[in-house]
């Protein structure tokens, strides 16, 4: 009888013969059970494993991975996810065993994904290298927690190496405002550029924004929806993350004008305001900060350029990132670097209270 009650423990254990994938037979023993129905659970899902996943190729569990995690995201994250496997994994990976694959068969592909470039001949960014051994271990981690996978062998080899580093790029509020003042007031994509720049928001939460999102009596928008198109297809869904979900309270002078466009747009309650493309925002912002003669930057730059202007008029981390939804403080601290002279203003304030507490006075080297 594979399941038994183990009368001393008073738990249930399963007991279990299956083949490997060299067709060799094995003795699975599984103990600790409090009922006989968790035991039974578990042995069908241990032999659901062993017909199509440990002992088979990668690519089979990819499907298995498949069906179990696709419903629970979002189309779009998936749709990313499936192109990095498709080209990045399955081509390495597709035919080799799963429980067969050891840390040095993921160094030589972390090797061979370090030599690969971009359409443009350029390198990929480091995050880029991140994002694609995350992609490998999310695998391996489902099939050690759901399938009885031994191990995770991603997590016993150092991350991928090399890469472009990240950029950030930035307006300074200067900036903005030459750049602003070339965007026509009557154009869509004036309030546009102004809700990104002076609320922080990603660009699917303000194509997603609707007139009942606003309270013009309290300032503020409601972030609770975010819009995208994949494969042609207008998807809105809740932001990725709970953080997402916030309260953005709008400068007083944007909110008056936010108001009065909306007026004369006369769109429904539930009706999305900005109904622009992703492609349209952009080839406008390169299009009005080549006629200011500003850098250019792209268009979630402009979340970036909110980030910063807050971090230089001394927000706490804690208050930027409530306001601009991020999932936690560090990265709102990834920010830091981007202000030139930041550096040398903490020094000269340092020193200033190096002064006034120890009364130090300037000497005259050339008196000494």
């Amino acid at each position: 009888m594979s399941v038994y009650r183990d009368e001393k423990r008073g738990t249930w254990t399963v007991s279990v013969y299956y083949r490997d994938y060299e067709n060799e037979v094995h003795r699975k023993t599984k103990r600790g059970f409090a009922t006989k129905r968790e035991a039974l659970e578990w042995e069908r899902n241990f032999v659901l494993l062993k017909s199509r996943c440990t002992g088979k190729l990668f690519r089979y569990f990819w499907e298995t991975y498949t069906e179990d995690m696709k419903p629970q995201v979002r189309k779009s994250t998936w749709d990313a996810k499936e192109h990095v496997v498709r080209t990045k994994i399955l081509p390495f990976f597709g035919d080799m065993k799963l429980d067969m694959i050891k840390p040095r068969d993921i160094i030589k592909w972390q090797n061979q994904i370090a030599q690969m470039k971009r359409k443009d001949g350029s390198d990929y960014a480091a995050s880029y290298y991140k994002t694609i051994q995350s992609q490998l271990s999310s695998i391996f981690n489902h099939a050690v927690r759901y399938y009885d996978l031994e191990s995770n062998p991603v997590k016993k080899v150092l991350p991928i190496s090399g890469g472009r580093p990240q950029e950030f790029c930035y307006w300074k509020k200067e900036e903005f405002e030459i750049f602003i003042s070339h965007v026509p007031s009557t154009s869509i994509f004036y309030y546009a550029f102004e809700m990104l720049y002076w609320c922080g928001l990603r660009e699917g939460e303000l194509f997603a924004l609707t007139l009942g999102d606003f309270d013009f009596n309290k300032k503020t928008v409601e972030i609770n929806k975010t819009f995208t198109v994949v494969k042609g297809e207008p998807i809105i869904s809740l932001p990725k993350t709970q953080s997402g979900l916030r309260t953005v309270t709008i400068p007083e002078s944007l909110c008056n004008e936010i108001e009065g466009f909306v007026k004369e747009l006369q769109v429904e309650e539930d009706e999305r305001i900005f109904k622009a493309s992703k492609t349209q925002l952009n080839l406008m912002l390169q299009k009005y900060a080549e006629e200011s003669g500003v850098e250019r930057i792209r268009v979630h730059d402009l979340r970036h350029s909110h980030v910063s202007l807050l971090i230089h008029m001394g927000f706490s981390a804690v208050a930027i990132g409530k306001r601009v939804g991020h999932k936690s403080e560090r990265i709102t601290y990834y920010y830091a670097h981007l202000f030139p002279g930041v550096q040398e203003e903490i020094a000269d304030r340092l020193d200033k209270e190096r002064r006034e507490d120890v009364g130090y006075e300037a000497i005259d080297i050339d008196t000494i």
